[in-house]
């Protein structure tokens, strides 16, 4: 098994060696960055990619999906119906992104615009990290390959599971794991030092499935962003993600309105983590309007 971990806690992804060749997980944030992580991880291997998985469809985990054309590119079925719901229908299989709108929306959520409105105060931050050549046209490669629950896949000693279990993240995010080497490969599930994105995540369902995993015998885990970590990192993000939920929780109870408690939230013990300046207004904004409509 094989992390390819983003610089400065971009988006990462994995490999895993089978018989056949190896299977891919995610496809970097840009093209060049796909190229170059396919290029690493073959050479590395003496092995040809045989197979990507997406974990889920943001760009930052998609957008290189380009990369591996020539490969079946697995993801679940609402991954897929999500990218068709957002772009419409594919030519030849691939979507080009040039306008501003789609994009935002594929990287950090389909509710970005009720977070961040147009001109509002926050947009220049979003407006600035989808800049520069390698964001001007995004070329999306679609799904070939989806499933419903569950796939599986032999490799030596070992069997890749990959499966859903409810929406978290975002709908349709997977997880992947091989029970023999009790490694795991979350994908955005979690984040390893560095504040997360909520964006449009069912926040009760991404706080039970990381409980879900504490509870495998798992030892390793491989992040959406970050350092390769261990199960005691999954506790940890799951107190914070819990510890933001409980304080707008008790926010919605005090009857404040979605505006104090962006101003008045503060979680004093995840102040130092990189985006939780940028971050916290809109994370305590998402999950004010999760609470309220659950």
């Amino acid at each position: 098994m094989y992390a390819w971990i983003g610089a400065g806690g971009d988006s990462n992804a994995g490999a895993i060696v089978a018989a056949d060749g190896i299977i891919a997980i995610d496809a970097q944030q840009t093209l060049p960055l796909a190229h170059a992580f396919r290029r690493a991880v073959e050479h590395a291997t003496a092995c040809p990619v045989r197979r990507l998985v997406n974990t889920h469809l943001h760009l930052d985990h998609t957008a290189g999906n380009l990369a591996f054309a020539d490969v079946p590119i697995l993801a679940h079925e609402r991954t897929s119906a999500m990218m068709q719901e957002a772009l419409g229908p594919t030519a030849d299989g691939t979507w080009s992104i040039s306008d501003f709108e789609p994009k935002v929306r594929l990287f950090f959520g389909a509710n970005i615009r009720e977070l961040v409105p147009p001109g509002s105060a926050g947009e220049a931050w979003f407006v600035q990290r989808m800049s520069g050549p390698d964001y001007d046209t995004v070329t999306l490669k679609a799904p070939t390959e989806t499933f419903a629950d569950r796939f599986a896949a032999d490799v030596a000693n070992d069997r890749v599971r990959i499966e859903f279990w409810d929406p978290s993240h975002c709908d349709g995010h997977v997880v992947i794991w091989l029970p023999r080497a009790k490694i795991a490969f979350l994908g955005d599930l979690l984040f390893v030092g560095r504040f997360p994105w909520l964006g449009d995540c069912d926040l009760d369902g991404w706080i039970a499935q990381l409980g879900r995993i504490l509870e495998m015998d798992i030892d390793t885990v491989v992040p959406g962003h970050g350092a390769v970590a261990t199960r005691n990192d999954v506790a940890a993000f799951g107190d914070l993600l819990a510890s933001l939920r409980d304080a707008v929780a008790a926010a919605v109870r005090a009857g404040h309105s979605e505006d104090a408690a962006c101003a008045e939230i503060e979680l004093p013990l995840y102040a130092a983590l990189p985006r939780y300046r940028e971050w916290l207004p809109f994370n305590v904004r998402a999950a004010y309007r999760f609470l309220k409509g659950r």
